[in-house]
């Protein structure tokens, strides 16, 4: 077999992979994008997207119209340990004033800013476009609410940012279990946008409460 044949992997001498190497370069792309966001902030970071979430914004305008209200749905659950559902819950609902929370949890939000009376104004990728969109009130969803009881059970409408198009709806809900908690996190989009789009987000969505728990974690241990 030549070199060419041979699958080419890279990790620190002495390690069976290079989990330590994505590990670092994780760490370095977080120092990085707090950098570059907190020096642009939001005004400028919205302003250098703004094409994207024209585009995207018309992407998913077009996809509620071929959908014809049909809705795909999926769920992921994610489990934590060390924090109970009641204080994450308590916890999320103080953290969503705070724009570094927000901004910080995924590196594709470029921009998510909260009090304004239609929700948390959030722009993220979804799929392969930049949307913007606001999350409604907690209080309604085309997500089925599920079985069993949950610490906080929320639902909400996601609204286009630029003409109130509703295009989906997200669903999230907090339960015990014996180590600590899970979360069961739901997106419903347009029929026509999936399954791509709905597996992307609920990518999105185990990053992005992955961060927020352990962000809880700490800042209750203190």
């Amino acid at each position: 077999m030549s070199d060419m044949d041979t699958e080419v992997s890279v990790r620190i001498s002495g390690e069976t992979d290079d989990r330590s190497i994505d590990r670092y370069e994780l760490t370095s792309a977080r120092r990085a994008l707090r950098l570059l966001k907190g020096n642009l902030g939001p005004d400028r970071l919205h302003e250098l997207v703004s094409k994207q979430v024209a585009e995207g914004n018309a992407f998913f305008r077009d996809h509620v119209k071929r959908s014809a209200g049909q809705k795909t749905t999926g769920t992921v659950t994610i489990e934590a340990t060390g924090i109970t559902p009641t204080d994450f819950a308590a916890w999320m609902s103080r953290a969503f004033a705070r724009p570094d929370v927000l901004i910080g949890a995924h590196p594709e939000h470029y921009l998510a800013a909260a009090g304004d009376p239609r929700g948390p104004h959030i722009v993220e990728t979804l799929d392969d476009y930049v949307v913007g969109f606001y999350i409604g009130a907690w209080d309604e969803s085309e997500v089925p609410p599920g079985d069993g009881d949950a610490a906080n059970r929320r639902h909400s409408l996601l609204k286009l940012d630029d003409d109130g198009t509703a295009f989906g709806s997200v669903s999230t809900a907090f339960f015990e279990n014996p180590h600590g908690m899970s979360a069961e996190l739901s997106v419903a989009l347009p029929s026509t946008s999936a399954p791509s789009a709905v597996d992307q987000h609920l990518q999105h969505f185990a990053v992005e409460f992955r961060n927020w728990m352990l962000l809880a974690a700490a800042e209750i241990r203190k």
